[in-house]
């Protein structure tokens, strides 16, 4: 199609074919994996659903083991063609951290009967816009029993998410979980610490969900947290009372990292955590924290996950 752009002056756009795409595409693979044949990194070039199609049928994946398409333009289109890809077959991490999945693509790969990836260890897909539904699509799936970590952070996982997690038994070596960033209340958290997926966690990530003081003491006096290791509750809105339930909560006794910065708790409260006489075996313990302002910390995509530190503001 011409652009005139003023006197006689004509330019052409050309959008490349597939087949134009497909050569460009090998050009580019060749060369990496013949640098390390077990590992793809490919974030922050661009990639469309095209793209992952072609990618995926490149013969030359079959000894990869890790896949980077994080900050990237791949929808949720692509997640099958990526799940039920037999050169994928052997992956065993997979970073799809921002990008333009709302939540189909999860519950489609969720409920299939072609996955591949039966392998997957790691699986990051933070950053997206992912629906509590999906979410929970995913973890009521039975496709992905070998995950032993899991980033849906920085999505709409909420209650429906925390319910999954207290009913699912498909994650036999689930040890980290990430829930960042996420809309979690106590009714869901109240369904969530029942599942026995909790007892085998050794970390659990979840800051910035805004739990209050009741939330925390829910949290903590489960009797649960058998392997747990390390513990992230920074940017949340728990008080004094929070944080003497976190000092004597004797569930978490092997805790060895705590992280609860950037909470509403004062000196009395930061006292109990610190002069624990339960939380011995910690050798990490954050209790303030700086407002980051580094890229890799702020969401510009999702401001306003980002919790104001005031809490009249909120």
């Amino acid at each position: 199609m011409g652009i005139v752009r003023g006197g006689d002056s004509e330019y052409e756009e050309h959008e490349p074919s597939f087949e134009e795409k497909s050569a460009k595409w090998q050009a580019t693979l060749q060369p990496l994996l013949e640098e390390d044949p077990s590992v793809l990194k490919l974030s922050g070039k661009y990639i469309s659903n095209d793209d992952v199609k072609i990618i995926c049928d490149y013969e030359g994946l079959k000894n990869v083991r890790v896949l980077d398409l994080a900050d990237n333009q791949i929808s949720d289109e692509a997640l099958p063609v990526l799940f039920e890809s037999e050169n994928l077959a052997q992956l065993e991490e997979l970073y799809l951290g921002i990008n333009f999945l709302i939540g189909q693509g999860l519950t489609d790969i969720a409920c299939s009967s072609q996955i591949k990836l039966k392998n997957l260890k790691i699986l990051v897909i933070s950053d997206n816009r992912l629906t509590d539904a999906s979410v929970a699509d995913f973890i009521r799936s039975k496709n992905f029993p070998n995950l032993e970590f899991l980033d849906v952070g920085w999505n709409e996982a909420g209650n429906e998410t925390a319910k999954a997690l207290g009913e699912t038994t498909s994650f036999p070596g689930l040890k980290t979980l990430i829930l960042e960033r996420s809309y979690i209340e106590i009714e869901g958290l109240k369904e969530m610490i029942q599942g026995d997926l909790m007892d085998q966690l050794q970390e659990l990530n979840l800051s910035a969900n805004k739990f209050k003081d009741e939330a925390v003491v829910v949290l903590v006096s489960a009797p649960k947290w058998k392997a747990l290791k390390v513990l992230r509750l920074s940017q949340n809105r728990f008080g004094d009372v929070g944080a003497k339930a976190l000092g004597e909560s004797t569930a978490l006794a092997g805790l060895t990292q705590l992280y609860a910065g950037r909470n509403y708790f004062g000196n009395e409260g930061a006292q109990a955590i610190h002069e624990s006489k339960v939380l011995t075996s910690l050798t990490t313990l954050v209790l303030k924290e700086g407002v980051e302002e580094d890229a890799g910390l702020v969401n510009y995509s999702r401001p306003e996950l980002l919790r104001p530190d005031d809490p009249n503001s909120i």
